[in-house]
């Protein structure tokens, strides 16, 4: 059986102002362009593919312009989520053109919806100024956008944001790295939850799964470099034994199926 929709989600690919620009001794250059390599011949194309946030390392122009070069070689929607990193104007001018934005703003929010095979997606940003950084936090204004679509909506409903809603068991992660309010966002899909597909994000350098209330939400990993995150550790730590990765997400009409790969 065929899946009705297939995206893929990539994210934290960190790119720096210049081809060669390392970290964790890792050219997160050369692993983006690996990754869309192997996107590009893979023998099925999905309906979209989605970078989850922190596009940039440092949110300079130099960055975007290299993020710009790579992804004009994908031939599907490309969506992006904002992250910590990011720089959210530039960041928006590499916006697929079929995206909705929720403000005309180039440095509000990047908040927005798309529609594809009857499925309703919804982007949300939880970068803020008002919290110290890499923590993230949900404004009024992105609450009532997602109780927008979960008390009104009808179609089978996907949310994108780049941070964790939940602490995750590893001490310096749990202090610096959820949303400080996620369960002000958890309460808020809870009205969509019949028909909510899950939640999906990055941040964490590695992938994660949680479940709350009916509601899954999974984190991919970096297309870069991961980080360990055991639960003794109080400062993130690089994993070199673990190699850049992506998710494939595919939903048939009464299951989803997301599946973690490495290269």
């Amino acid at each position: 059986m065929q899946p009705k929709l297939t995206f893929v989600q990539i994210s934290d690919s960190h790119l720096g102002p210049t081809r060669d620009f390392e970290k964790h001794g890792v050219r997160p250059y050369d692993c983006l362009q690996r990754f869309i390599t192997l996107f590009n011949d893979a023998p099925l194309q999905p309906d979209f593919l989605l970078h989850s946030g922190d596009v940039s390392d440092d949110g300079s122009p130099a960055s975007y312009a290299l993020a710009s070069e790579l992804f004009a070689q994908i031939n599907v929607p490309v969506y992006f989520v904002n992250g910590n990193h990011d720089s959210v104007a530039t960041l928006r001018r590499l916006m697929d053109a079929n995206a909705t934005a929720h403000s005309g703003n180039p440095d509000a929010p990047l908040s927005y919806t798309f529609d594809l095979k009857d499925e309703r997606f919804l982007v949300l940003d939880a970068f803020s100024e008002t919290v110290p950084q890499p923590l993230g936090f949900m404004s009024e204004a992105q609450i009532a956008f997602l109780r927008a679509e979960t008390e009104s909506g009808t179609l089978p409903l996907t949310v994108f944001v780049h941070y964790p809603p939940f602490e995750m068991g590893s001490p310096w992660l749990d202090e610096h790295m959820p949303i400080t309010n996620g369960e002000d966002l958890h309460q808020a899909l809870l009205p969509a939850r019949d028909r909510l597909r899950g939640v999906f994000g990055g941040h964490l350098h590695r992938p994660c799964q949680t479940t709350r209330n009916g509601i899954t939400y999974c984190t991919t990993a970096s297309v870069a470099f991961q980080y360990t995150w055991h639960g003794w550790e109080d400062l993130p730590i690089y994993d070199p034994a673990t190699p850049s990765g992506y998710l494939v997400t595919r939903y048939f009409d009464r299951h989803v199926v997301a599946t973690h790969y490495s290269f």
